[in-house]
């Protein structure tokens, strides 16, 4: 097993090799601290928790500031989340055309992202897997950000060349937000049981911003 030296005892190391290489050295020749090499910086314990002020941690009873990161290559415009601590950053789906495609098409999504789904009123929603290639986790959300229903959507069968539209579009299972909701955050497969989420949680969202964008 690997030790490591305490940070006390790197920092009195410099002034205890000076004492000693003074009681050795030769009449009429000073050794001060500044003959002594610096000493190492000390290293951390392991598994040690990262300081208060290291800018990754994040407040899980705070919203992250509302920003625009850039546009994903969807030409969807993408933010930072925060979601029980851990930062995503999510695309969204805010008017009409990005609410109907939503993940449709995708090969993957990646560890810290997702699709917020925003909305301009509050209802009871419905979602399907139309054309979604991957598993997705959702939650619906209420207008207060609060969770109102959770589905782990599988990936549905490809539409077969034999199949009309109005027949795949049937077999297509629902996924419904059981109560009024206005938004609906997609996560990677998995996530959500991860992060332990539960129905009633809250997850801070920028609504006032949100709401702005929605069409």
């Amino acid at each position: 097993m690997t030790r490591f030296l305490s940070a006390r005892r790197l920092r009195d190391a410099p002034r205890t090799a000076a004492i000693l290489l003074a009681c050795l050295a030769p009449a009429g020749i000073v050794v001060t601290a500044a003959d002594d090499p610096p000493a190492p910086p000390a290293t951390p314990e392991p598994n040690a928790p990262p300081p208060k002020n290291d800018p990754s941690r994040i407040d899980p009873a705070k919203p992250l500031p509302f920003k625009i990161l850039r546009k994903s290559p969807k030409g969807l415009l993408v933010i930072p989340l925060q979601v029980q601590g851990r930062r995503f950053e999510v695309e969204l789906a805010a008017n009409d055309t990005s609410r109907r495609r939503g993940l449709g098409g995708r090969t993957r999504l990646l560890p810290g992202t997702g699709m917020l789904f925003v909305h301009t009123d509050d209802e009871i929603r419905g979602y399907w897997m139309y054309d979604c290639l991957i598993d997705i986790d959702v939650a619906f959300l209420d207008q207060k950000g609060r969770i109102v229903a959770m589905h782990r959507m599988k990936r549905e069968a490809p539409r077969r060349a034999s199949e009309y539209q109005d027949m795949y579009q049937r077999r297509l299972k629902r996924y419904t937000s059981l109560r009024p909701a206005r938004y609906a955050l997609e996560l990677p497969p998995g996530d959500m049981s991860r992060l332990k989420l539960e129905i009633g949680q809250t997850i801070h969202l920028p609504k006032s911003e949100l709401d702005k964008l929605a069409r």
